[in-house]
């Protein structure tokens, strides 16, 4: 309780709330998601739906933007997700020079998760 207490407190100020895998069980549990669409890792996706009232748990999702919450699906889909947020704050030059850096290719359909499949989710 007193980390859920502490998350609703530090995101009472954030700008954009992100989270990778079953990081957005967590937000879920702090009720930083109610009235908003997310997705969790599919492994643990029944689980992580299990948390909040009113989240629009999405299954076949590689990560969901929903106004300034983002969530993705498993580790490397953060990293989908993180190249499209980079893209919505600065632009596609800013986010395909960092994933040139990086040596990344990013998936950029957030839809294209063949792991829902994988896990009985779709």
């Amino acid at each position: 309780q007193e980390f859920l207490t502490w998350l609703r407190h530090v995101a009472g100020t954030a700008q954009i709330l992100a989270s990778v895998c079953t990081g957005s069980a967590l937000l879920a549990a702090a009720g930083l998601l109610e009235g908003h669409q997310a997705t969790s890792n599919k492994r643990a996706f029944t689980w992580a739906a299990g948390f909040g009232t009113h989240v629009d748990w999405k299954a076949q999702s590689r990560w969901v933007q929903d106004r300034n919450r983002w969530t993705s699906s498993g580790v490397a889909a953060g990293m989908d997700m993180t190249a499209a947020l980079i893209t919505e704050l600065h632009g596609e030059a800013v986010a395909e020079a960092a994933t040139r850096r990086a040596e990344y290719e990013p998936h950029t359909d957030s839809s294209r998760d063949p792991f829902a499949a994988r896990h009985g989710l779709s």
